[in-house]
């Protein structure tokens, strides 16, 4: 059964919130979402599967479960930051700093469990063949239609 255009304006809106939850079910897994502080004065939504963000997750990919890559956020950081780019260019010209430096402007990718907008959750969620709603806010779905 797929999630409604109105079901996922519900989680949206849920997940703006303070407080915001929802839980899903993807095959086996049990995807939980949950608004969790970052810092003293930011927070974010947390994806966790199974009930756990593993920290092993993030560097072994043998550990990580089936549905991490659909669920987490896809992020990507450069190796070297602009200003360094420019002062190794600087130093040794276009063509050295390429040869000393192959991997100049190579990023690397990775998954993180933080969404910073239910805007942006819900739209790789909504993407997601097979997944199911089960609650909104502690509340099972189905009752908050009636």
């Amino acid at each position: 059964m797929s999630i409604s255009k109105e079901q996922w304006d519900k989680v949206e809106s849920e997940l703006a919130g303070t407080f915001g939850s929802a839980l899903f079910k993807l095959g086996d897994h049990e995807i939980s979402i949950q608004r969790v502080r970052k810092s003293e004065s930011t927070t974010v939504l947390a994806v966790y599967i199974d009930g756990y963000i593993k920290g092993e997750w993030f560097t072994k990919q043998e550990t990580q479960p089936s549905c991490l890559e659909l669920v987490w956020r896809k992020r990507s950081l450069s190796i070297y930051k602009p200003a360094e780019i420019k002062k190794i260019i600087k130093t040794f010209g276009k063509r050295e700093a390429k040869k000393h430096f192959p991997k100049l402007y190579e990023k690397k990718e990775f998954f993180d469990c933080h969404f910073t907008t239910a805007k942006s959750l819900v739209r790789q969620f909504k993407r997601i063949k097979g997944i199911e709603l089960m609650l909104i806010g502690g509340v099972p779905y189905e009752s908050m239609e009636a």
